[in-house]
């Protein structure tokens, strides 16, 4: 029996997945790699459980969260590049790691050094694209507020493709830079709410950081419940009920856990260690543009005749 520590940002959460009935609240990484596992003969439960943590932020970043749940376990599962980060930094080197999504591992000094591999859905380097199909879902736009993480590359990155493809749509970009969950929280519960009524002229950009994935309900909560403001993700794995954004462009989280699946099961049950494997990266047809019409309905967003998937 292997045991996974996977190791995500978001809300404080702890729990051993030995069987699918276990996976409330947990990211949809962990289903995806489960599913694909389990086509490679490696069922959940049998071969193998996941030791799944959550924490917020500056939890992981200092090692908090960590450093006490890293011994006895196989292979370590980072669910993105803060935690990559914080792993490799407090993890015995014999300790494998593997990511679901990593920005741009070139950058990533413990992908360098062979002690991790993975898959990157190149989420900060098509964020420009996701603008695109915000703005084809929601042509009223005149304004788009981006929630981007200071400091934090990958959010750098894509504020800035963000920044240059609003700008040429003749839109004013508007930054809104968050240090924590609580600075988040104050933050959108400060933001002004639109009138149903009118045209749907602001809309949220939501950039493709840890900090925001790991809180993203409530995001969609306090931007399209509370203010009826339009919320846009880089992933579409919020795109449905109970609770759902507007829409999303990107690579899920699902499908980023299938293709993982293979380097875990080489290194687990392989003779394979990490710098032994690649980090694939995603192609065109891995991503995709979903909007949900009752979101739409409920922000009284008329959809038109937009490509994305409507749900």
């Amino acid at each position: 029996m292997k045991r996974i520590l996977a190791l995500a940002v978001g809300a404080p959460m702890n729990v051993t997945i030995s069987n699918k009935t276990q996976l409330d609240g947990v990211r949809p990484y962990i289903e995806g790699l489960i599913d694909a596992l389990a086509g490679r003969g490696r069922p959940l439960g049998t071969d193998f459980v996941i030791d799944y943590s959550q924490a917020w932020y500056e939890d992981v970043v200092s090692g908090k969260a960590i450093k006490e749940k890293l011994s006895n376990h196989d292979l370590i599962y980072a669910m993105s590049t803060t935690v990559i980060r914080a792993a490799g930094k407090y993890a015995a080197e014999n300790i494998p790691i593997v990511f679901p999504n990593v920005s741009d591992p070139t950058q990533e000094k413990y992908v360098s050094a062979g002690r991790a591999t993975g898959f990157s859905a190149k989420r900060t380097q098509t964020a420009d694209r996701c603008f695109e199909c915000f703005f084809a879902t929601v042509p009223t736009l005149k304004e788009v507020i981006i929630l981007h993480k200071d400091d934090h590359d990958p959010s750098d990155h894509a504020k800035e493709l963000v920044m240059s493809a609003a700008a040429k749509r003749g839109l004013t970009p508007t930054l809104v830079t968050i240090v924590s969950h609580q600075d988040l929280k104050d933050k959108l519960g400060k933001m002004p709410a639109r009138d149903r009524g009118r045209p749907a002229s602001v809309g949220i950009q939501v950039l493709p950081v840890d900090l925001f994935f790991g809180t993203a309900p409530d995001i969609i909560k306090w931007v399209q419940k509370d203010k009826l403001l339009p919320a846009f993700f880089s992933v579409s794995d919020w795109v449905k009920p109970p609770y759902s954004a507007l829409g999303g462009f990107g690579v899920s989280q699902y499908k980023c856990g299938e293709r993982t699946a293979l380097p875990v099961d080489r290194i687990l049950w392989g003779s394979l260690i990490a710098k032994d494997l690649k980090v694939v990266d995603a192609i065109d047809d891995d991503f995709e543009w979903v909007v949900s019409r009752v979101a739409a309905d409920a922000l009284n967003i008329p959809l038109g005749g937009i490509s994305g998937h409507v749900i």
